[in-house]
């Protein structure tokens, strides 16, 4: 406030009907009469006496407000005017410190009501916002980058399981044309187990003669040679033996013949073990088909999230701001309030207490003084002239001859007596 109005505002507070009633208590101004009327007398006599001086300091700048004002009171005895104006001053000075100390509470006090509100707004708004955020789980608009990545992941290990799929199908096409030709090479003869031990035992004997014979050959032997013509022997008799094995073994099982072959029983278990590994891979790739329908629907939601969220994340992010902004707000009131409970607000205080024994103005009595001196002279000079002025009475000749316009005959001369 600029001087003016301060002015105005200390002198309310300082005329206010609670500081003049207290005086008119302490002081027991007119007890007789009721205390409203009497401050209100008080009032009249102070309200003319409270000027502001100068701002304090060489260099103080008079813009910047006051910092000190002189207050009066006049009355006929001295120490009563110095008691009660002394009084008057303290009672200001402690009703003020309450008035500072009481506005600075109520302050905070209203202050932390605000932000407990503020406080209990935000909670509620950030119980919704993780409400919608938990039913919304994996389509929120900052998930939707993870979830075009677990897409993109997901679409090239589908590719991957569809090219192994396909190699599987592959290889276990070869096993069953491997397993077609080997049932085809035995016949429609059924055999018995012996029997198909029997053929066994003689293809094997056959299939190790015939290595022989490829290592002797390596060696540079020729079919002359008399350990090739032995071992083509023995390969003859061999086959002669496989022969009989298979007539002899006439009328047994043909899947127990398919069976007693070590290399079929191979076959068929890589035709079993190639069909689980394709049941497992067609999962597989059932289960990433499912898995990219998922999250791309979570990325095709992600808009429409974003949209139910967007009303309470902003209500929640604008309570936040609100909420800092009033506690930073009641930790400046609290303080402020903690310095005016320890130094009384503005501390004001009385510089100069009333003197006793001076009179209100020093210079009256002269002034006075002066004023009844000039006043005299005045009034006897008015006199003096406005006597001359009514006497009629003639003096000398001059005054007779214009007065009555008659020619002076003659002139008696003043006669002084003798010594």
């Amino acid at each position: 406030m600029d001087k003016e109005e301060r002015q105005r505002a200390v002198s309310q507070q300082l005329l206010s009907p609670q500081v003049l009633e207290r005086v008119v208590r302490d002081e027991k101004i007119s007890p007789e009469k009721p205390v409203e009327d009497v401050a209100g007398w008080l009032r009249t006599k102070v309200e003319k006496n409270i000027s502001v001086p100068n701002p304090i300091g060489k260099n103080a700048d008079p813009t910047h407000g006051i910092d000190s004002f002189i207050m009066g009171y006049t009355d006929a005895n001295p120490d009563r005017a110095q008691r009660i104006t002394n009084r008057l001053a303290y009672v200001f000075v402690e009703e003020n410190s309450k008035a500072q100390t009481a506005k600075a509470e109520n302050t905070s006090e209203a202050l932390g009501q605000q932000l407990q509100a503020s406080q209990e707004r935000l909670t509620q708004l950030e119980g919704q916002l993780r409400a919608k955020k938990e039913a919304n789980m994996g389509r929120l608009p900052n998930q939707t980058s993870a979830n075009v990545a677990t897409v993109t992941g997901l679409r090239q290990q589908s590719e991957s399981l569809a090219i192994q799929i396909r190699s599987e199908q592959d290889r276990l096409s070869i096993i069953e044309q491997q397993l077609d030709a080997m049932r085809q090479g035995i016949g429609g003869t059924a055999m018995t187990s012996t029997g198909a031990a029997a053929i066994n035992s003689a293809q094997a004997r056959i299939a190790q003669l015939q290595q022989a014979l490829t290592m002797e050959r390596a060696l540079g032997k020729t079919d002359k040679h008399p350990d090739v013509i032995a071992l083509q022997e023995e390969i003859a008799n061999a086959r002669a033996e496989l022969n009989g094995a298979k007539q002899t073994g006439s009328g047994g099982s043909r899947d127990d013949l398919l069976m007693a072959d070590s290399m079929y029983r191979q076959r068929v278990q890589d035709r079993d073990i190639s069909k689980a590994r394709i049941r497992s891979l067609q999962a597989a790739e059932a289960a990433a088909r499912s898995q990219i329908a998922q999250y791309q629907s979570r990325v095709d939601a992600a808009p429409m999230v974003e949209q139910d969220l967007g009303p309470v994340g902003r209500d929640t992010e604008l309570e936040r701001e609100h909420y800092k902004d009033l506690k930073t707000r009641y930790e400046n009131a609290r303080s402020s309030e903690d310095v005016t409970r320890k130094q009384g607000g503005e501390r004001f205080s009385v510089l100069y207490p009333a003197s006793p024994g001076q009179p209100a103005n020093p210079w009256m009595q002269a002034k006075l003084f002066l004023m009844s001196v000039a006043m005299g002279f005045m009034l006897g000079s008015a006199l003096v002239v406005g006597r001359e002025f009514m006497d009629r009475s003639v003096h000398d000749a001059r005054a007779l001859q214009n007065e009555f316009e008659v020619p002076v005959i003659g002139e008696i001369p003043r006669i002084h007596g003798a010594a």
